[in-house]
């Protein structure tokens, strides 16, 4: 149930923004980016024991309830199970393991998320997308305007989605892939995502 109301408000949304003529996904980035922030240890320290993670806009933010902080790029924080740095357009994020590098990124983020809540499933060797028969009739052919490619490291772009037709690609297990998220008007604010399972390293470029 509870499911269904996030995603009834994600159309809601979704409607709302194409209605003003922005966009058919999610808003897009309009930061830009500060100075270099240079943690001291102490303040690396506490970061890394408060649950960082990456929100919307490539902000780090870190810790809960009253205790809750951010920082606005650029940044480079350095934990023992994460490593998060932030340079003008680029994130990246390394992890132990390719599951905790996707994981580091926070719902609100939308990362890998082509439309409302529609949203390109990653794994080690396959990419797909989710299916499009949820979209209510008004954003459908919006929808339909999204192309999803990836790309693996020297070799030839294939289709993940086009035209609301999803085809998932299999890749080598290990293989460092691309994903690339084109709509039709505005950007997807994490258009190019480069992934390297075999490192556990997440590449994402914010949208300008």
């Amino acid at each position: 149930m509870k499911r269904q109301q996030r995603r009834s408000s994600a159309w809601m949304r979704a409607a709302v923004v194409g209605a003003l003529g922005l966009v058919g996904c999610v808003p897009t980035s309009s930061v830009i980016p500060n100075d270099f922030t240079d943690f001291s240890d102490a303040q690396q320290a506490a970061i890394c024991a408060a649950s960082p993670r990456v929100g919307p806009m490539g902000i780090l933010e870190y810790g809960t309830g009253a205790a809750t902080g951010s920082v606005p790029p650029d940044y480079a924080l350095n934990c023992p199970d994460l490593r998060v740095t932030a340079e003008r357009w680029t994130v990246t994020v390394w992890a132990p393991t390719f599951t905790a590098a996707l994981a580091a990124f926070l719902p609100e983020a939308e990362f890998l998320t082509y439309y409302a809540d529609l949203r390109v499933r990653v794994t080690d060797t396959q990419v797909s997308a989710d299916p499009i028969d949820s979209v209510p009739e008004t954003l459908l052919d919006e929808v339909r305007r999204v192309t999803v490619t990836v790309t693996p490291l020297g070799g030839p772009a294939q289709l993940v989605l086009r035209g609301g037709v999803v085809t998932p690609v299999t890749l080598e297990p290990g293989a460092t892939y691309r994903i690339d998220i084109r709509t039709d008007r505005t950007p997807n604010p994490w258009p190019s995502v480069t992934l390297d399972p075999a490192s556990g390293t997440v590449q994402a470029q914010l949208a300008r």
